[in-house]
C-alpha cells in the first residue's frame, strides 16, 4: 500500500493554494485514500481557513512508499528528488509562477523518470501539455467551496475586494468611481486583507458587488466564490480567469486596464441598482458558473485522478477519520 504525501511549506501567509492542498488531503481521507500533508519544522500550519487534514511536521517521508506530491514553488526539494530514484508529481497550481523557476527543476529528470503532472485548470494543463508532451499530466478543477460560500440572509449595497494582488489598481478604480460616477461616490467598500476563509465568505455573502483584481491566475478561485456569494463581478481576468468569464456572469475587461475597470464596474452597480429580471439572469448565471466549479465536482475528479495515479492508497471505500 502506498501512502500519498502533499508537500507544502508555508510561511503563515494568505496563499489559496495551501488551501487546495489541505483541501485534497482532507478530501482523499474521505474517499478512502490513506493521504496526508507535509511540512518542515521551520514552516507555519495556516490558521486562516479550517481543515481536517492531518499534517505531518519534519516527521519520516519514504519515497520509496510513498507517493509525494510537490507544490509548484517547491525548488529545493525538487531538486533533491531529481537525484534519487524516484518519481514525484508536481502540483501546479499556478503556471506563471512554475515557469518563472521551478520549470528548469524538470529537465533534472531523466526521461524514464519525468514527473507527473497535477492542475487545477485547463489553462495550467495546455501548458504543461506543451511543455512536456510524453508526461502524465492530470487536471482536478479548484472549487469555489459552495460549503463555506454563499448569498448572506440580507444583502447591502457595497463592492467587496481583495487587493492583494493590485493593490495600485485598487485605488485607482476606487477613486475613479467616486469621481467620473458620483452617484456611487457614496457606495461602501469591504476591502479584504489577511482576512479568514469565513471573514472572506461573510462579506462577499453580504456584498452586492465584487471587484476581481485577479492578476497571472492559474484559475483565480475568488470570482467564483463571489459568484457562488451571489456578487455581480466586475474587473480582470488574471488571463486563466477566461476559462469561466463571460458575458452573462460579469463586467470584464482586459488586463490591467483601470478605466475600463471602472466604467465596468460603474455598469455593475447600476445593474445591482436596477434590479429586477436583467439582475437576476446575471446572478443566475453567476450561480450557475461557480455551481460548475464546485466541491462536488472537485470531489469526483480527485477520486477518479488518484484511482489513475495510485490506486493502491486506497485503502477502502469510505471515509478513514
Amino acid at each position: 500500500m502506498r501512502r500519498i504525501v502533499y508537500c507544502f511549506y508555508s510561511g503563515g501567509g494568505l496563499v489559496g493554494g495551501h488551501k487546495m492542498i489541505l483541501r485534497h488531503v482532507e478530501t482523499l481521507r474521505d474517499l478512502g485514500f490513506d493521504a496526508v500533508a507535509y511540512t518542515g519544522k521551520t514552516n507555519t500550519i495556516p490558521a486562516w481557513f479550517e481543515h481536517r487534514a492531518p499534517i505531518v511536521v519534519a516527521g519520516p517521508v519514504n519515497p520509496a512508499r510513498d507517493q509525494l506530491v510537490l507544490p509548484d514553488d517547491a525548488v529545493n526539494t525538487m531538486r533533491q528528488m531529481s537525484a534519487t530514484g524516484h518519481r514525484p508529481v508536481i502540483f501546479v497550481q499556478n503556471h506563471y509562477a512554475f515557469a518563472a523557476g521551478p520549470m528548469e527543476m524538470v529537465d533534472l529528470y531523466p526521461p524514464q523518470r519525468a514527473p507527473h503532472f497535477l492542475g487545477v485548470s485547463e489553462a495550467i494543463g495546455g501548458m504543461l501539455r506543451r511543455l512536456y508532451p510524453q508526461a502524465t499530466v492530470e487536471i482536478v478543477p479548484a472549487f469555489a467551496d459552495e460549503r463555506v460560500f454563499r448569498p448572506a440572509a440580507a444583502k447591502g449595497p457595497g463592492v467587496a475586494a481583495s487587493p492583494r494582488k493590485r493593490p495600485l489598481e485598487a485605488d485607482v478604480i476606487r477613486n475613479l468611481l467616486g469621481a467620473l460616477h458620483s452617484r456611487h461616490a457614496e457606495l461602501p467598500w469591504r476591502i479584504l486583507k489577511d482576512a479568514s476563509e469565513r471573514e472572506t465568505a461573510q462579506a462577499f455573502g453580504e456584498a452586492s458587488l465584487f471587484l476581481s483584481l485577479s492578476r497571472l491566475e492559474g484559475l483565480g478561485m475568488t470570482p467564483l466564490e463571489a459568484m457562488a456569494s451571489g456578487c455581480v463581478c466586475a474587473g480582470f481576468t488574471g488571463v486563466a480567469g477566461r476559462d469561466y468569464a463571460t458575458a452573462d456572469n460579469g463586467f470584464w475587461v482586459g488586463e490591467n486596464d483601470c478605466e475600463a475597470a471602472t466604467e465596468a464596474l460603474a455598469q455593475a452597480a447600476d445593474l445591482v441598482a436596477a434590479g429586477g429580471a436583467p439582475l437576476n439572469h446575471h446572478l443566475d448565471a453567476g450561480f450557475e458558473t461557480a455551481r460548475t466549479w464546485s466541491y462536488a465536482a472537485f470531489r469526483e475528479g480527485l477520486e477518479e485522478t488518484w484511482m489513475r495515479l495510485a490506486p493502491d492508497a486506497r485503502i477502502r471505500n469510505g471515509p478513514l477519520d
